[in-house]
């Protein structure tokens, strides 16, 4: 029997990566590395494709292909360094609402960065005029003849009636000029901001089709029949399809990937994911096992578009030392990748014997001086946070970040002399501690803005600088870690493991529950055309009140079935274990019944209050896989229990027992739902209507004697 294969590729900066893994077990079968081809003709295409064949290759021969995904950081850069094409803008209106629709689709010059700006302009029809055909071909034809690379057909309420921009995107594709229509960037009525991500589409069509289209061809050359897919930035994957029609989609898919390979392996439901580098570290918080998603800004601009709230920060493993010349030491940005020196932990063993000096460098014009060491013979090594972490320990041997320890210790110890410390193992401390510092502001922000301060979170490292930086921090922070399986590979493995997204959003007032069931099925039906199976599609509907804003986030896989692998029993006693590492501060673990796929715990602890006057019993729920893996946990949560049969009475009662009045009116309970596979996420309904209709839709299939466990979060 022939094996299936899933490869996933990350497109880095500097190198691309490329992984095999057995679709059946998600072992690692193979790891390609080959440069990021940026000067090639066929741009980051010809990387992609290399690393491609090289592990196709290495394969065996019966071997069947059924996904092959890749992030890219091909949009991301055209945006950062200006590679765009112009955009014109072709708005459609009459009357007096055209005179406010003309001033929303004016976006003008769009500053992406320091000195690289988007071109774009206006022209504006009135789709019932008698001449209306002539001048859309005019103006069309004028828009390529004045070198406008791209269309954005724009019209005020496209969402609701997107008849008028498909004309235009339809006599465009005629005339060989890529198009877009807002009403494909979002289903929100921001004519502006609707305009202004459109148009940060339409922008890096040209060059996305071509990396596409040249992809493609070359697969189908190679008689690859498996669906190429492409990560999102908020971290699902999309057809190759849907790039041409959206790439600006694919924005910070970087990131994404790999918090898609943590979510896969997490054991915790709620984290902060650091992927650490050489040069710098992306955060991103996970909250009830899924990653915080914000709308994106460019250029200081807001758009509609959906990413990962990933922060970046200038501190990594290959962070450079510099000294203010009075003792204390600063830890980065310069990294030793760029400035061109290789760390001492990895320099060849010759570079760090015989007398040994510090000297200053500024590796570039306005850096500060950093400090390296230098032999006999003028070779010269960098001293950076892996080196320090490796003396400290925090590295264990056989690491991917692992040196050569003695090289290590002699450049530390000509550090110390050089700043009049005591001792190697001083500065190293030091070094850390500066990195940490850089970074704790952040994931304390990161918690803060999520109302996490009571939740035991874990940091989960992924990255080859991982081991260099997070077991330091999580010391500093008092938090438990965990280090990803291969995470010098992990952004890779999130492209082989990601899944299909798409997120649709509706402004809704008051939306009943047709308005949610067709959005959910809009959803539903939109991951099943890019790939998904539909057996494996769950949908979940959120409901913002306050903006009148519905979104419903459809997630599918194509063609995984490895689900017996992460539905793998580990037993109750590593499940305990799991949950005790989660919270060490509870002192009990007690079952409170199961699913055919999930286990549902109640932990407690003693809380003193009052200067310990008073002691108060806490409890929290929490639901895991048969992994041990931590899929939900609910500080201070009410547990009920049904029977698939009487569901939705039950629901009903539960919901009423829990409503609050007050002055706004009725405030409904947030729900969690376990049944079976499902966990159903009812959180953000704002109605008992919206949240029966939903649990209607969603545990459909759940047999009459089946378990269901009704979760209650705590009113804030």
């Amino acid at each position: 029997m022939s094996s299936t294969i899933r490869i996933g590729i990350d497109v880095g900066g500097t190198f691309t990566h490329a992984v095999a893994l057995d679709n059946a077990t998600l072992e690692i079968l193979d790891h390609e590395v080959t440069p990021t081809s940026h000067g090639a003709e066929e741009g980051v295409a010809r990387g992609i494709l290399d690393a491609f064949a090289a592990l196709q290759a290495r394969l065996p021969p019966d071997h069947r292909l059924v996904f092959l995904a890749h992030s890219t950081t091909q949009a991301t850069n055209a945006l950062l360094e200006g590679d765009v094409a112009k955009v014109g803008i072709l708005g459609l209106g009459s009357g007096l609402e055209a005179v406010k629709a003309r001033a929303d689709m004016a976006v003008g010059d769009v500053e992406l960065s320091p000195g690289k700006i988007l071109h774009s302009r206006l022209e504006f029809l009135n789709p019932g005029s008698p001449d209306f055909q002539q001048d859309l071909d005019r103006t069309l034809k004028a828009f390529l003849a004045s070198g406008e690379g791209a269309v954005v057909a724009a019209e005020g309420f496209s969402v609701d009636d997107p008849s008028g921009e498909l004309k235009v995107m339809e006599r465009s594709a005629a005339l060989n000029l890529p198009a877009c229509g807002t009403h494909e960037v979002s289903g929100l009525y921001g004519l502006r901001v609707r305009t202004r991500t459109a148009v940060l589409n339409a922008s890096i069509l040209p060059k996305m089709i071509g990396t596409a289209e040249m992809t493609s061809q070359a697969l189908q050359a190679r008689a690859v029949t498996a669906p190429l897919m492409v990560m999102r930035s908020d971290g699902g994957v999309m057809s190759l399809e849907e790039v041409r029609r959206r790439p600006v989609m694919t924005l910070l898919s970087g990131p994404a990937a790999g918090i898609a390979a943590a979510l896969m392996f997490l054991k915790a439901s709620d984290a902060l994911f650091l992927e650490v580098g050489g040069t710098s570290t992306d955060l991103c918080l996970v909250r009830d096992g899924r990653a915080a998603v914000r709308s994106a800004t460019i250029g200081g601009h807001p758009t509609y578009l959906r990413t990962l709230d990933s922060r970046t920060l200038g501190i990594a493993g290959g962070s450079m030392v510099s000294s203010d010349g009075r003792g204390a030491l600063e830890v980065g940005p310069r990294s030793a990748h760029l400035a061109g020196f290789a760390y001492c932990s990895f320099a060849p063993p010759e570079a760090l014997q015989g007398e040994l000096r510090v000297v200053e460098v500024k590796p570039f014009e306005g850096d500060p001086p950093y400090l390296v060491i230098e032999n006999a013979a003028g070779t010269r090594t960098a001293p950076t946070a892996t080196c320090a972490a490796n003396l400290l320990g925090y590295v264990q041997p056989g690491d991917y970040s692992a040196g050569d320890l003695p090289g290590i210790r002699r450049a530390f110890e000509a550090l110390a002399r050089h700043l009049g410390s005591d001792t190697a193992e001083e500065v190293a401390r030091r070094v850390l501690e500066r990195a940490a510092d850089r970074i704790i502001p952040t994931c304390r922000q990161l918690l803060s803005e999520a109302r996490m301060q009571d939740r035991a979170v874990k940091l989960l490292g992924g990255g080859g600088g991982a081991g260099a930086i997070v077991p330091f921090l999580a010391e500093r922070m008092g938090l438990p870690f965990e280090l990803a399986r291969r995470a010098e590979v992990i952004s890779a493995i999130g492209a082989a493991l990601a899944m299909v997204r798409e997120t649709l959003e509706k402004n809704l007032v008051n939306p009943t529950r047709e308005d949610l069931s067709r959005l959910r099925s809009e959803a539903e039906k939109a991951v099943v055309r890019m790939g998904a199976d539909p057996a494996s599609v769950e949908v979940t509907v959120e409901v913002d009140a306050q903006k009148n804003l519905v979104r419903a986030t459809a997630t599918g896989s194509v063609e995984f079935v490895a689900r017996d692998v992460l539905a793998a029993d580990v037993g109750e006693d590593e499940r305990i274990r799991t949950l005790r590492e989660a919270s060490p501060q509870d002192d009990e673990q007690t079952c409170l019944g199961q699913t055919g796929f999930y286990h549902l715990y109640r932990s407690r602890r003693q809380v003193r209050r009052l200067f310990g006057l008073l002691r108060q019993t806490r409890q929290t729920l929490w639901v895991t896989d048969g992994r041990g893996s931590v899929r939900l946990q609910v500080p201070g949560g009410v547990l009920h229990q049904a029977r698939g049969g009487a569901l939705m009475a039950d629901l009903e009662k539960v919901l009423q027992q829990h409503t609050s009045y007050g002055d706004a009116g009725a405030l409904i309970p947030a729900l969690h739902v376990v049944a079976g596979r499902k966990l159903t996420d009812l959180t953000s309904l704002t109605s008992t209507d919206q949240v029966l209709a939903l649990a209607r839709e969603e545990l459909a299939e759940v047999a009459p004697e089946e378990p269901v466990f009704i979760l209650v979060h705590p009113q804030a």
